[in-house]
């Protein structure tokens, strides 16, 4: 009888470690992953934290140079002949900071704050601060962009995107791609090129401020810390195309 006793006591000892164990290890193994994911959510990459550190006089200079460049281009296109235009990461960010919601304020989507990008000859990164009520983090998109076989159509070709740390799923991120392209007047096509979604842009030939009819863009290239441009204006028609034509690229029209 004592024997059954004892058994019964360490049965029900053993059970009442292991409630205990369950009660403690298991809240704690959620919280840590809660933990971790927040902790994730709240990653941001090393250029876009470098992006927001730039005081804003330089950034304000920066932008202004931006704008600079953008008339003197603007000014070659109208007019018959070759033209080209680097732009810096330095001063695409400058005008993010400086110009965008002072001369665009409805541009970016409700809850979408501080955009910046990095450029390398590989990859255009692009970050920007998120808030909602459920979420606050940092949205990455790495991409690259090519010149296809159509006259004045541009390829952007979507690598990855995250928030944070973690990647985050692309059907409503490019959905409101499509939409805010549509807003800005500048719609767009999807493609696919090895798994990954493509977005296909035309850049307008012709418009009513250019003396000249025909307007074609035949280089956009990628450098470290820029974007280059390189094109012609005239009838004749492009000179060349400059950039290789994606691999694979399958048309989702």
């Amino acid at each position: 009888m004592t024997a059954a006793r004892t058994s019964r006591r360490i049965l029900r000892n053993k059970w009442s470690l292991i409630f205990v164990s369950v009660c403690i290890v298991l809240p704690s193994i959620v919280a840590l992953t809660l933990l971790v994911v927040y902790q994730a959510t709240r990653h941001r990459p090393a250029f876009y934290r470098r992006a927001l550190s730039v005081a804003p006089q330089q950034q304000k200079i920066a932008g202004d140079e931006l704008e600079r460049n953008v008339l003197e281009l603007h000014n070659e296109v109208r007019h018959s002949g070759h033209w080209q235009a680097t732009f810096s990461e330095q001063q695409i960010n400058g005008w993010l900071a400086s110009d965008l919601m002072e001369k665009f304020p409805t541009l970016l989507p409700n809850g979408v704050f501080d955009p910046r990008v990095a450029l390398d000859p590989e990859n255009a990164q692009v970050a920007c601060r998120y808030e909602s009520p459920k979420m606050s983090t940092v949205i990455s998109v790495s991409l690259s962009v090519h010149l296809t076989e159509e006259p004045n159509v541009v390829a952007v070709r979507i690598r990855r995107a995250r928030a944070g740390a973690l990647p985050l799923p692309l059907k409503n991120f490019l959905d409101r791609i499509s939409h805010v392209a549509a807003q800005s007047g500048f719609p767009i096509r999807w493609a696919q090129e090895d798994g990954d979604p493509v977005a296909l842009f035309r850049i307008p030939s012709e418009h009513e401020d250019y003396v000249t009819q025909g307007v074609f863009l035949e280089a956009v290239e990628l450098r470290d810390g820029e974007i280059f441009l390189a094109g012609s204006s005239g009838a004749s028609g492009p000179s060349q195309v400059a950039s290789a034509t994606p691999a694979k690229l399958n048309d989702q029209r």
